[in-house]
């Protein structure tokens, strides 16, 4: 495909977005251009000593042991939170509704009455009729 036959079948938004991603890739390059050749005019590096270079423990201590800690360190302070809140799904602790009160365990959910009508159901399980979803009032 040529280049004619693409400029001729792709929308003129496309190409409007096109002309202006490409204008913007320009101005902000050519600066970057500019400036990068002054910087080495004023930079000689003829002579220069680069000093000493790193040792391996150095290096892997700067390039994996640095990330791998900090990586350690957020995921223990996300972790911890929980850790001091503890679990919150016991059994004996029980689930609390949003007026307060602890829902019934499972067991006491089920009607005992022959009618197993849905609403009953729904409203023998923690739901008011009406209230969609997990914990979602519409």
């Amino acid at each position: 495909m040529s280049i004619t036959t693409l400029i001729r079948t792709t929308s003129a938004t496309r190409l409007r977005a096109a002309a202006r991603a490409g204008f913007v890739a320009a101005a902000t390059s050519v600066p970057l251009l500019a400036a990068s050749a002054a910087l080495a005019a004023n930079h000689p590096y003829d002579g220069e000593d680069s000093g000493p270079g790193l040792t391996i423990l150095q290096t892997i201590g700067i390039y994996l042991g640095i990330p791998l800690g900090l990586f350690l360190l957020i995921s223990f302070l996300v972790v911890l939170p929980g850790w001091a809140r503890g679990d919150r799904s016991r059994r004996e602790v029980g689930w609390i509704r949003q007026n307060g009160a602890t829902a019934a365990s499972p067991q006491d959910a089920v009607p005992t009455g022959s009618s197993s009508s849905a609403e009953q159901q729904g409203v023998t399980a923690g739901k008011s009729a009406g209230t969609g979803g997990a914990s979602g009032s519409w």
